[in-house]
């Protein structure tokens, strides 16, 4: 379960939502809301006491938005220094021992038609814990629909069946995240057409395997196996052994965005890596492309590597 959680806020109107849907979090007790003072580039000395206790009273104004929930509520505001904010987040999500870093797709300082968050990427690409990037339904000049009481109750499980690429399914069946999900394979690519239907059957046995097992769990399961929209084949393979293979770069991301959008599902969780990832990638391009280009909220579920 998800029993500590670290917000990180930067005041702007996209953080009030999140802490309306904190308390939906499967098992969450206690909330920690971060703050972070970011030193003034232009100043010859710069001095963070002032802007610390400043947002040290903000902090407390939205600890009363959680007065209700049942909650345990720390409020930290901190100077970054010469480090960057994600630096920051990391440190704290390790030294409060959180299970989950919440936060928000879009900053005060988002530039328009930019979908992701530096801040926000940061962490994605960089950090340890499970993070959970919200998103929100809204209309151009009003407030944004809560997601908040239906936040896990279609779930999105796109897998590629290995060990990493389960961890979100291992996740939500372990820490019982949502009682009903729907699992998704993105085939993407064959050397023929017939490769390609191959594929598709026998990723659709392996589902219909996971299926079975999550309604064992008493969790409700629908499996679906899905082809990547065509791209343009690219030859591989050397001394007059090349093999064609259709391929569409980013087409798994394309398709699980897609199918998140057909499915009205309320949030996408995701496996940090997938098949073949090395040890230092830091996390996989189909879970960084979803992240950064959906329109659900995602859950990135961290794996690390057995030793």
């Amino acid at each position: 379960m998800y029993e500590k959680v670290l917000i990180p806020t930067d005041f702007s109107k996209h953080t009030n939502p999140i802490l309306e849907c904190v308390g939906e979090i499967p098992g969450v007790i206690e909330v920690v809301l971060l703050h972070i003072v970011a030193g003034d580039p232009l100043a010859r000395v710069w001095s963070p006491g002032d802007k610390i206790k400043e947002a040290n009273s903000k902090l407390e104004e939205l600890k009363k938005l959680l007065a209700n929930s049942g909650l345990k509520v720390k409020v930290m505001a901190v100077s970054a220094g010469e480090n960057e904010e994600y630096k920051v987040i990391q440190n704290v999500a390790d030294e409060e021992n959180v299970s989950l870093i919440v936060m928000g797709a879009r900053g005060r300082s988002i530039l328009k038609g930019l979908l992701l968050g530096s801040v926000s990427t940061g962490v994605l690409r960089y950090g340890k814990q499970d993070l959970l990037i919200m998103r929100y339904k809204s209309q151009e000049g009003e407030n944004p629909a809560k997601f908040c009481s239906y936040l896990f109750s279609n779930v999105l499980l796109p897998t590629d069946f290995s060990e990493a690429g389960m961890a979100a399914i291992n996740r939500v069946k372990g820490h019982a995240l949502a009682n009903n999900v729907q699992l998704i394979n993105v085939v993407a690519k064959g050397e023929s057409a017939q490769e390609v239907e191959a594929r598709v059957k026998e990723a659709q046995m392996k589902l219909d395997a996971i299926r079975d097992d999550l309604t064992k769990a008493g969790i409700k399961a629908t499996a679906e196996v899905t082809v990547a929209d065509a791209g343009e084949p690219r030859t591989y393979g050397t001394g007059g052994m090349a093999a064609v293979h259709f391929v569409n770069v980013g087409g798994e991301a394309d398709k699980i965005i897609s199918t998140s959008e057909k499915e009205d599902s309320s949030v996408i969780a995701m496996s940090s890596h997938g098949k073949g990832w090395m040890n230092d990638l830091l996390i996989g391009s189909v879970v960084f492309d979803v992240a950064r280009r959906g329109t659900r909220p995602v859950l990135v579920v961290r794996y690390k590597k057995k030793a």
